[in-house]
């Protein structure tokens, strides 16, 4: 007892004899770290910062993903990154990713990947450069043996020069990924009679969200629309090219933003569930209410990783199951 109060008084000494203006540096030095470490992960900055994620090594490792069966064509796993995208597509034969969230999203992908028996992917998709959807890439290509990696193909004045961009322009040579301008028209067979249609960009756009790589997935009977970001104008620009968008599952644009899913869309796709990837009480308000009341009025049901987790889509060909993490489909 007597050895804790000398050691306390050591300390209060210790503590009464620094200046005050060296605790004040030193709180200065804390605030701008953490200050020029959120700038890092939001893109904002020219150079890497530890993520937080790497700084509190907070990430648990994902229990073994249930694999695909003898009776099951292919899965679609919407994992959940908070506030933002990242799909992984598996069959028998195959392993496609698209996109990775933020880039502290990194690794809770890599461990997903790996908890799915995912040691190569066949192809990787950047839907379009924003850190929601890129960030994470980098760790993955370096992590996972990727195959090719497929891009939309940006105008001169539309090419960022954030960190998270360059960070995979990087992962990408460093790794010797074969990269892929996406072209309508470009098709993946994926085995098993399961294939990958690229159906946009259609063309050149002033919103990175309308460069978005919108693709079509086919198994058997069943067949998945994955959207990116992108807004009503690319949904009409598809609709105008006569592209064949009728899906069952729509994985909703923008994450429920009323910047996408417009009547005329919705009309064409036909969706019986629509899957939305966003974050837990998100600063954007999304999913929006218009959105929302969209896909209620036409008898869609929805499954939102902010309330239910990593959601678990598989099809036989025929029919498709539904699991989620957190809680039954309403």
């Amino acid at each position: 007892m007597n050895q804790r109060k000398s050691g306390a008084r050591m300390i209060q000494k210790l503590i009464d004899r620094t200046p005050t203006w060296l605790f004040l540096m030193v709180a200065v030095l804390v605030m701008v770290f953490f200050t020029l470490m959120t700038m890092s992960e939001m893109g904002w900055l020219p150079f890497d910062m530890p993520s937080w994620s790497d700084l509190l090594k907070m990430e648990e490792p994902y229990e073994p993903v249930q694999q695909l069966t003898d009776e099951k064509m292919a899965a679609v796993h919407m994992i959940d990154v908070g506030q933002g995208d990242s799909i992984l597509i598996q069959t028998k034969e195959k392993a496609v990713l698209i996109d990775a969230g933020e880039r502290d999203q990194g690794q809770t992908v890599c461990d997903y990947l790996k908890s799915a028996g995912v040691n190569k992917l066949d192809l990787v998709i950047a839907t379009h450069p924003h850190s929601d959807h890129i960030g994470g890439l980098a760790d993955v290509l370096t992590q996972i043996r990727t195959e090719e990696i497929l891009m939309p193909e940006l105008s001169d004045e539309m090419v960022p020069t954030t960190s998270s961009f360059q960070r995979l322009l990087t992962a990408v040579e460093k790794e010797d990924v074969r990269a892929v301008a996406a072209e309508p028209g470009l098709v993946y067979d994926l085995g098993g009679g399961v294939s990958l249609t690229v159906l946009a960009p259609v063309k050149d756009y002033d919103n990175l969200n309308n460069y978005s790589v919108v693709c079509r997935l086919d198994c058997g009977q069943t067949s998945f629309l994955f959207t990116g970001d992108a807004e009503k104008q690319v949904e009409q620009d598809l609709l105008d090219a006569g592209a064949n968008l009728q899906a069952d599952v729509l994985k909703a644009g923008h994450h429920g933003s009323s910047t996408s899913s417009c009547d005329a869309f919705l009309d064409a796709v036909r969706p019986k569930i629509a899957a939305i990837s966003c974050g837990q009480n998100n600063d954007y308000g999304h999913p929006h209410k218009e959105v929302m009341a969209s896909f209620s009025q036409r008898g869609i049901t929805v499954c939102r990783t902010d309330l239910q987790g990593t959601v678990i889509f598989s099809t036989d060909g025929t029919d498709i199951v539904v699991h989620t993490e957190k809680e039954a489909v309403q």
